[in-house]
């Protein structure tokens, strides 16, 4: 029996223990992280053998970028001598490797202590195969519980509250009805709308679902205040950089969005089927930054900055220093890496789509001078 089909069958008695319809969010959450089964526990996910290339794998720009920024923040910390810099959903690892390494060319004080938090078992070991082989020294762990409070750390993430799991609805005669997942009985899994109204529907404004279409299907991600509660309580002072695809609310469930922005990744491919072979592919959602900036601000967290990915990595200046270092040359290599940036930097690349959101925790802080004036974090709020 292959995997898919073992895990199909979990799926099918989580199915038959909540009576026949099984909300979206269980449904996700056994297709991505089942142990040994899941997606993300099972499949070679980044790259070109996998089914996404995601930015780490472009080039150095993502992690330029963060370098910066991490710099800017460990400034306002005050330069402390003992700080700790924490990826979480750190995937393959190459991101962080490569943060670590450009960190160590233009900081005086490097993190007292580097962490990795990935709640994938077998990611967490292709991980610290990474790191030995690179000689980088940094410690894995499954979850941002298992963390000490540190007194001064930064935090960043790349695509990671995209793939919480998700509760998806349809909105009928002015009210919210659960999409689930139900097993046909030929095999396979289809759609299906609970019979009666959401006991906890989304906090979504009778301003936007008022001008919804009758029968609007869209979903909501109900990880984000429990996301944002877990890192208040490892960040007592200091900063967390988020960047993920996503847009402000008002865009998120504009009338015109009336299928969602649920989507898998099979072999490079964006598609809409999410429920055929679990395990098989990811499955994904864009990122509500109005609700993620809520949920931070509900347990303290401010929000200093939210921008694109493009004008981002644009106005940064270890970014603009390497573009400019490659402009003088014109081997097949410089000419590959700058293609790659224009892709990450481009509106019609992933510049737009792809949000950076800058929190802070515990200190009087502001929007990093070089990035001010591109801020967008009035549409959010």
């Amino acid at each position: 029996m292959t995997g898919h089909h073992q895990l199909e069958q979990i799926i099918c008695a989580h199915i038959s223990d909540a009576g026949g319809f099984l909300p979206f969010d269980a449904f996700m959450q056994a297709a991505l992280y089942e142990p040994e089964l899941g997606y993300y526990e099972s499949k070679t996910v980044f790259g070109e053998a996998g089914d996404f290339v995601t930015a780490p794998e472009l080039g150095p720009w993502l992690s330029l970028g963060f370098a910066d920024l991490i710099f800017n923040c460990w400034q306002q910390l005050g330069e402390p001598a003992q700080w700790t810099l924490l990826e979480q959903g750190s995937g393959s690892g190459k991101l962080l490797a490569s943060v670590i390494n450009i960190l160590s060319q233009m900081m005086p004080v490097m993190p007292e202590r580097t962490l990795s938090v990935e709640r994938s078992h077998g990611l967490r070991q292709r991980q610290q195969v990474l790191f030995d082989e690179s000689g980088v020294d940094v410690a894995l762990f499954g979850t941002l519980d298992e963390i000490e409070i540190p007194e001064n750390i930064i935090i960043y993430s790349n695509e990671l509250p995209d793939a919480f799991p998700l509760r998806c609805f349809r909105y009928k005669q002015g009210q919210y009805y659960e999409r689930g997942v139900i097993h046909r009985a030929e095999g396979g899994f289809e759609w299906a709308d609970a019979p009666l109204p959401m006991q906890h529907a989304p906090d979504i404004p009778q301003s936007l679902s008022s001008r919804w279409q009758d029968g609007y299907i869209s979903e909501f991600n109900p990880g984000l205040p429990a996301w944002q509660q877990s890192l208040a309580r490892v960040v007592q002072r200091g900063f967390i950089l988020t960047l993920d695809y996503g847009y402000s609310q008002q865009e998120y469930y504009r009338p015109g969005r009336a299928e969602g922005t649920l989507l898998a990744h099979l072999e490079h491919k964006a598609i809409d089927d999410v429920l055929s072979e679990p395990g098989s592919r990811d499955i994904t959602a864009h990122v509500n930054f109005s609700a993620l900036v809520q949920a931070g601000r509900a347990v303290g967290m401010e929000p200093l900055l939210w921008m694109s990915q493009g004008g981002w990595l644009a106005q940064s200046p270890s970014v603009q220093a390497f573009i400019q270092s490659l402009a003088t040359q014109s081997d097949a290599q410089s000419l590959h890496l700058l293609t790659h940036a224009k892709r990450l930097l481009m509106p019609f690349g992933l510049g737009e789509v792809f949000k950076l959101l800058v929190q802070s925790k515990g200190l009087p802080a502001q929007k990093p001078a070089y990035l001010k004036q591109f801020d967008h974090l009035d549409s959010l709020l």
